[in-house]
């Protein structure tokens, strides 16, 4: 009796990462990646055109912020289900990402056996955050505003998905190419950022972004 393989595409702008998730899942009975992409434009076109049952999405993408994409793909698409794998830490962003519409928040440092347990747990119609994340998230349904306080709380998605870009090292004129917003646009995001996180300077902001997203190193918590 054959089993019935579930369906993969694979949005995230490093090959390197299609190829081991290739190796790591095609040897699974039940998986099957059937497209990859480094780009959110190739990506909504290969999901209308293949109709796979999971995206594994990364939240840094070569034209557009993951995010986004979540929430684009999850608006067109909603039976797809969509599984963050990335290395920004899942604190930060899980709620960001299941707001937008995401299933699950697997972090790149993981182990495999997790990553295919998230994929199976995605499919089977359950949520695959961390308890910590889960309790937060059901919580907040209940109307209860809990979960991890940071200064990072007080930045709008827009002002995270710069803040995430400047500690990937991207520059001004980069960030508004990706982002296609003007480049005096990220400028202003950047003074509000450096001000809601009690910065003295753009070089600051710099190191906190770079600690935060590279190294995991979260801003000290709101009082």
């Amino acid at each position: 009796m054959s089993i019935l393989k579930h369906s993969i595409i694979v949005i995230d702008d490093h090959p390197i990462i299609h190829n081991g998730l290739k190796t790591l899942l095609e040897t699974e009975e039940d998986m099957s990646i059937i497209a990859c992409t480094k780009t959110a434009s190739e990506a909504m076109t290969l999901i209308e055109t293949l109709s796979p049952e999971l995206a594994i999405v990364d939240l840094s993408l070569g034209d557009s912020d993951g995010t986004y994409l979540i929430q684009r793909i999850s608006s067109k698409f909603p039976n797809l289900r969509i599984l963050v794998y990335s290395m920004s830490e899942e604190q930060l962003f899980a709620e960001r990402v299941a707001t937008a519409g995401a299933n699950g928040y697997v972090m790149k440092t993981s182990a495999p056996s997790m990553l295919k347990h998230a994929i199976r747990s995605i499919m089977e119609g359950e949520l695959f955050f961390s308890s910590e994340v889960q309790n937060m998230l059901l919580k907040k349904q209940d109307g209860k505003n809990i979960g991890p306080k940071t200064l990072l709380n007080n930045l709008s998605n827009r002002e995270m998905d710069i803040f995430k870009l400047i500690g990937q090292g991207v520059d001004t004129v980069n960030i508004s190419s990706k982002l296609n917003i003007k480049r005096n646009t990220v400028d202003t995001h950047r003074i509000n950022i450096k001000n809601k996180l009690n910065l003295e300077s753009g070089k600051a902001l710099d190191r906190m972004a770079y600690d935060v997203i590279k190294r995991g190193k979260l801003p000290k918590k709101k009082a």
